[in-house]
């Protein structure tokens, strides 16, 4: 019993981490689609802004969908 409260101690923890660090990956994420935006607008930099936009739009889905996972684990527990 002792061992699998540990384990889902454990597991809540990292879960809790996770939410955390996309919390942080989100804000970093707003500065890119604005960069992106911002320098898409422009024609001399529309090379460098849709990448940006791009990059912007994976790392969004990626934390929805880590944070939807992180989130279902954490009510399981």
């Amino acid at each position: 019993m002792k061992k699998e409260k540990q384990q889902a101690l454990h597991e809540k923890q990292r879960n809790i981490a996770i939410l955390y660090r996309n919390r942080k990956l989100l804000k970093i994420n707003v500065i890119i689609l604005s960069l992106g935006l911002a320098l898409s607008y422009f024609e001399d930099y529309r090379g460098i802004g849709e990448p940006l936009l791009w990059l912007g739009i994976i790392i969004f889905v990626y934390t929805l969908v880590s944070n939807y996972m992180a989130r279902a684990a954490l009510k399981k527990l």
